[in-house]
């Protein structure tokens, strides 16, 4: 009797099996990574919808004071205004300012539709913007279109998060 000679799949065997190992590591990264961006996306998706929400109350509060001062006598209005007023004013524009730096500034497929939901939210510190006769259904109509704006954003972020790891945008 002889010695057996090693088959090729003895010697390749430890290859085959630093490849898969490999491939095994690799994949799980990857994973790993798409996972993080997603929690990532997630968690930016909802400080964007917590932002749109506290916007559209502060700026409501603002509406509420401007139209109060509004109607009071006009010797009154610029103190007011700028007493009262203005400190709603500044706080409903912080949260603004956070939900642009939010919003992709370069051009990309979405710069248009994002483009027109922050006009919406500016509409709403704007006093020209409403109708005289009816201005608290016009306000709530203003608010209800930017709202359904934001809602459109925060459905289509979130379609991207979904496709999270399987394909890239």
């Amino acid at each position: 009797m002889g010695t057996q000679e090693p088959s090729v799949w003895n010697s390749a065997a430890p290859y085959v099996a630093a490849f898969i190992a490999a491939i095994a590591v690799l994949t799980a990264a990857w994973i790993s990574h798409s996972a993080k961006i997603s929690e990532f996306r997630q968690a930016w998706i909802n400080d964007l919808r917590r932002d749109i929400s506290d916007y559209v109350g502060a700026a409501e509060k603002w509406f509420r004071k401007w139209d109060e001062i509004n109607h009071s006598p006009s010797n009154e209005k610029e103190i007011r205004e700028r007493d009262e007023a203005f400190p709603i004013a500044n706080a409903a524009r912080v949260i603004l300012w956070r939900i642009r730096l939010r919003l992709n500034p370069r051009k990309n497929p979405s710069k248009a539709q994002d483009d027109r939901f922050l006009q919406s939210l500016d509409d709403l510190l704007n006093p020209g913007k409403v109708a005289s006769p009816n201005s608290d259904s016009s306000w709530l109509h203003l608010a209800n279109h930017a709202v359904e704006q934001g809602r459109d954003i925060l459905k289509r972020e979130w379609e991207v998060t979904k496709r999270f790891p399987l394909g890239r945008r």
